[in-house]
């Protein structure tokens, strides 16, 4: 990957590179995802075992696709069932804090009610994502959903550590499909499977443009693209662990962006080759750049790095120093890890408890507050030209019934 600094004319082409990369391959995405949902939403699971077949090359029954899981399945090794204990127990800690709360102001209230039906998605592709599976799952359970199914790869749905994972955290259902076809059967429903009223959980960009597609058929997490990672570094940062930084989240895909923003020449120039490197002038001109860029992941490795990310104003997940690798953050350190990725870091938000509930308003006014507040809503109306909602509001003094509040 090339090395620029930071005030040279490549910077601005590299920065429309990037986002071009974000929207590359949509159209094709696209069409595969309109396909997949035309099919599910006409044939159903049948067109789903067909999808199996044809791009995971094992023969399904339409009426087989959806399992139930296997009790008493056992999640791999003493050490891995160990691992899966406690991440599921620091990423419950942390997102205990994170429920919303219902409150009333006199005769007006804000109810919070979780979510009744979840599907969370499992990438299950060269590996089994049960890290996905605890970040999503763990949440809605927090939120209180009472049914939440997975969608996966057949093949990531055969093992047993996917199926002893969802026993822990409550989950009786699997739907044996994969891609675009898998979002489509949990947003609009087949014969077999009840369509969820959320779909979360990341995947490759067929799933993400499913998810696109399905906006208003059901609730969606995010529109989520490749894995992104900047570093900020300045001269005390070792060279070493942040190549493994880099390296490690450039693993999840040739697609991934990953950057290292330095104020170091030497540190510049130990730089994995797989990585874009900048130098910088300074930590302000590099902490510019990285909210311009608003990555998924930013690793701060400079002095005082809790002071430079309180600077930061467009970052999914900041990981501050030596010990905190983003590479933790996927697993144990109690953060969520589905996260804005494609510059939406600007306006959005990691996945978190607040997005397995829904949020209503309750209005219960009295006849003496009604009639205090009525003149200005009426007021109101007459300017905004709707004399229907003037008339709602004049009618109840006059009306005569048996009503009370």
């Amino acid at each position: 990957m090339p090395a620029f600094e930071i005030d040279s004319p490549g910077i601005e082409e590299l920065l429309r590179a990037i986002e071009g990369r974000r929207r590359e391959n949509l159209a094709d995405a696209l069409r595969i995802a309109d396909e997949a949902i035309a099919g599910v939403r006409a044939r159903g699971d049948r067109f789903v075992a067909e999808q199996i077949a044809r791009f995971d090359g094992l023969t399904i029954a339409p009426d087989e696709v959806l399992s139930v899981v296997r009790s008493g399945a056992r999640s791999g090794s003493p050490a891995l069932r160990e691992a899966v204990r406690v991440a599921i127990e620091r990423i419950e800690s942390f997102h205990l804090g994170q429920l919303p709360r219902g409150y009333r102001r006199g005769a007006v209230t804000h109810r919070v009610r979780p979510l009744r039906r979840v599907g969370i998605y499992v990438p299950g592709g060269r590996a089994i994502y049960i890290s996905t599976l605890i970040m999503c799952a763990v949440p809605a359970r927090i939120a209180g959903v009472p049914e939440i199914v997975v969608a996966t790869t057949p093949a990531a749905a055969a093992r047993d550590e996917l199926h002893a994972v969802c026993e822990t955290l409550g989950i009786t259902e699997i739907y044996r499909a994969g891609g675009a076809a898998g979002i489509a059967a949990l947003a609009l429903g087949t014969e077999s499977l009840r369509r969820a009223d959320k779909i979360v959980g990341p995947g490759n960009r067929f799933v993400t443009a499913a998810k696109m597609r399905l906006i208003g058929e059901a609730g969606i997490d995010m529109i989520a693209g490749p894995t992104e990672l900047v570093v900020i570094a300045d001269d005390t940062a070792d060279a070493e662990s942040i190549g493994a930084d880099l390296l490690a989240q450039s693993e999840h895909g040739d697609d991934s962006t990953v950057i290292c923003i330095t104020t170091s020449p030497r540190l510049a120039a130990q730089m994995p080759g797989r990585a874009i490197t900048i130098t910088a002038r300074s930590i302000d001109e590099a902490v510019a750049l990285a909210d311009r860029i608003a990555p998924e992941h930013l690793s701060i490795r400079t002095q005082d790095a809790p002071a430079v990310a309180d600077r930061i104003e467009n970052c999914a997940a900041i990981f501050c120093g030596p010990y905190s690798p983003p590479a933790i953050g996927d697993y144990v350190a109690g953060p969520n890890h589905v996260l804005p990725t494609a510059g939406t870091a600007r306006f959005s938000s990691p996945l978190g408890v607040y997005d397995f509930v829904k949020r209503s308003n309750v209005v219960a006014l009295a006849e003496e507050e009604f009639a205090e507040i009525a003149p200005y809503g009426r007021e109101l109306a007459r300017f905004e030209g709707l004399p229907r909602h003037c008339e709602s509001m004049a009618v109840r003094p006059r009306a005569r019934s048996g009503e009370r509040s």
